[in-house]
């Protein structure tokens, strides 16, 4: 009986550290990503291909993410078969998922702010935008979509139904 336990403690501890590890990578290259975005759009290029760009990227990342997600699931599925790892792993894509695309829509803000309508003001500074985009990300997320913040491009768009194809 100790034994099983000692064993069920070993393997909850090493999916804890392996989320982490894959986790954190997701997380270095996501916010990598972000950063190098608020520096394009600093940059005087063309807004059409740097939101191309920022959508390419979103797409590769709801590619990798979807990947991650089964991967860690098959383990899960195939090894452990405890609900808090479940929870878990999804508690975790849900964060990455929401602070990932808060980033994207701030980028494409960034770009031009023809981009987003929105009923509140996001020409405030950094912090307090990126906290209206996190509060757009979570609500369209969560697939309730108030219509306080809207996408109006193309580029918008895509990028808001990449985030609701990964919350399904």
């Amino acid at each position: 009986m100790a034994e099983e336990n000692i064993i069920e403690i070993s393997e909850s501890t090493g999916f804890y550290k392996q989320l982490f590890k894959k986790v954190l990578f997701t997380a270095s290259v996501i916010t990598a990503l972000s950063l190098s975005y608020t520096l394009w759009a600093d940059l005087d290029s063309d807004n059409q291909f740097l939101a191309l760009i920022i959508v390419g990227m979103a797409l590769v990342k709801t590619v990798f993410i979807v990947r991650l997600t089964f991967i860690q699931l098959s383990k899960i599925i195939g090894e452990s078969h405890q609900l808090t790892h479940v929870l878990t792993l999804f508690a975790v894509l849900i964060i990455l998922i929401v602070l990932s695309f808060s980033a994207d829509y701030q980028a494409l803000y960034i770009l031009s702010s023809e981009n987003f309508k929105s009923t509140t003001s996001l020409n405030r500074s950094f912090i307090p935008q990126f906290f209206e985009f996190i509060y757009f990300s979570l609500i369209t997320f969560s697939s309730v979509g108030f219509g306080d913040v809207v996408p109006l491009t193309i580029s918008g768009k895509l990028l808001v139904m990449m985030e609701v194809f990964l919350s399904f």
